[in-house]
């Protein structure tokens, strides 16, 4: 029984992916194999050691993938950069990069923690489907945006289960590059939307436990469900499934900050620090999240507001969030047109 792991980030995001790494290895110790490929953008040579220490230390295989042609390719389609990397859409371009003795292939964001076996995503029937994911917990109006009814599903690329006979076969990434030169390259979730949009229908929907999100854990079910709503998502009773068993918990920004900041107010606070303290990066210092005037009142109401009342302006926020980058691409569509 082989796992075969995916990993992508730049030298800023390293020691967040070691105690992601970190995670996987210390819950997952019972499989035969696991093979790491890491898709580095700028790492230093002191993070790459500390990554072969890692993986040295459960006896695991780790493999730096080169990354220059996937730059060079997304620079060539005039793919944008998002926050000043590349690393968001490499894994985009798989096809052109893994070998092709590779088969099932588990991608996930350095902003994730394993706490659970994942023995049943190698044995998982996935039918005709390139990809499994689960469905993200936030969007909802930027659904009609990319021209998704709200029955649709919307998918959260931070854990992605890929079939990779299936995605070449279907010629994904190539169809994903033709979206990017000739209908659009900028998002507001870079990868994530171009993954909903090229290959809307084709994707398997995986169970909330291997994505378990901020939102599911910092508010009650009821209050989430009459918030956000539940068309084209998961019944209250999926999720209350996943929160007894959970796999994989995807800790991304809440409330301006992620775990890794100082004096943080995010859920995944505790499990972070739990992972990263037995992890090579075990001498990280917090630092506090520089974060504007919006930002720092949105926490303070986090902290004096009830649940109930704060999560309906915590959806607003992010929906004005979404509104503005889904402006800033359109004009980046036109003036790359010009």
């Amino acid at each position: 029984m082989t796992l075969n792991v995916l990993y992508q980030f730049n030298e800023k995001y390293a020691p967040y992916a070691g105690a992601s790494i970190t995670s996987l290895l210390e819950n997952n110790k019972h499989i035969d194999n696991i093979h790491i490929f890491i898709l580095g953008e700028d790492l230093s040579e002191f993070s790459s050691q500390r990554l072969r220490s890692l993986s040295a230390q459960y006896g695991r295989q780790l493999n730096f993938v080169g990354t220059e042609n996937l730059i060079a390719l997304m620079k060539e389609m005039h793919m944008p950069s998002y926050r000043g990397s590349y690393a968001a859409n490499m894994r985009l371009f798989l096809s052109f990069t893994l070998n092709d003795d590779i088969d099932r292939l588990l991608y996930l964001d350095a902003d994730t923690i394993v706490t659970g076996k994942l023995d049943d995503l190698l044995t998982l029937d996935m039918g005709d489907h390139p990809i499994a994911m689960c469905m993200d917990s936030l969007v909802r109006k930027h659904k009609k945006r990319l021209n998704f009814d709200m029955a649709d599903f919307y998918y959260n690329s931070g854990v992605i289960l890929f079939d990779m006979k299936r995605w070449r076969s279907m010629r994904c990434s190539e169809r994903i590059a033709d979206h990017v030169k000739n209908v659009r390259a900028w998002y507001p979730s870079p990868d994530q939307d171009l993954i909903n949009v090229v290959l809307k229908g084709e994707i398997m929907k995986l169970s909330p436990r291997y994505n378990i999100q901020p939102a599911y854990i910092a508010f009650s079910l009821r209050s989430y469900f009459h918030t956000f709503g539940g068309k084209g998502f998961y019944t209250p009773d999926e999720l209350r499934s996943a929160l007894t068993s959970p796999v994989i918990y995807h800790f991304f920004r809440f409330v301006g900050e992620f775990p890794w900041h100082k004096n943080n107010v995010h859920p995944d606070n505790e499990l972070f620090d739990k992972y990263i303290a037995i992890s090579p990066w075990n001498d990280y210092v917090k630092q506090p999240a520089d974060n504007g005037l919006i930002l720092k009142i949105e926490k303070i109401l986090y902290k004096k507001l009830p649940p109930a009342i704060f999560i309906r302006l915590f959806r607003a926020a992010y929906e004005d969030f979404i509104k503005k980058a889904n402006r800033d691409s359109l004009k980046f569509k036109t003036n790359r047109h010009m």
